[in-house]
C-alpha cells in the first residue's frame, strides 16, 4: 500500500486529469447541442427519432454509472440515430 504522501500526489494528479477531460467533455456537448439545434431548425416537419436530441446527456449518465458493460457507445447511439438521415 502506498503511503499517504504518495496517495495524496495520486489524486493530485488525477484531479488535473478530471479537469482536462471535464472541459473537453463539457466542448463537445456544446458542439454536439448547437449541431442539435441546427439539424431541428433545418427539419421542422420531421420528428426526431431516438438519441437526435440530447445525445450530450445520455453520455452524461454514462460517465456516472457504474458499469456500462453491454450498452451501447455513445458513438454507436449516434451513428444509428441519424443513419439515413440527409
Amino acid at each position: 500500500m502506498a503511503d499517504i504522501a504518495t496517495n495524496i500526489a495520486t489524486i493530485q494528479a488525477k484531479a488535473a486529469e478530471l479537469d482536462t477531460l471535464i472541459g473537453q467533455v463539457r466542448a463537445a456537448k456544446a458542439v454536439i447541442e448547437a449541431c442539435e439545434a441546427a439539424i431541428r431548425k433545418q427539419r421542422l416537419a420531421s420528428p426526431s427519432r431516438a438519441y437526435q436530441e440530447r445525445l450530450a446527456l445520455v453520455a452524461l449518465n454514462q460517465m456516472g454509472k457504474p458499469s456500462i458493460t453491454g450498452d451501447k457507445t455513445v458513438t454507436e447511439l449516434a451513428a444509428s440515430a441519424w443513419a439515413g438521415v440527409a
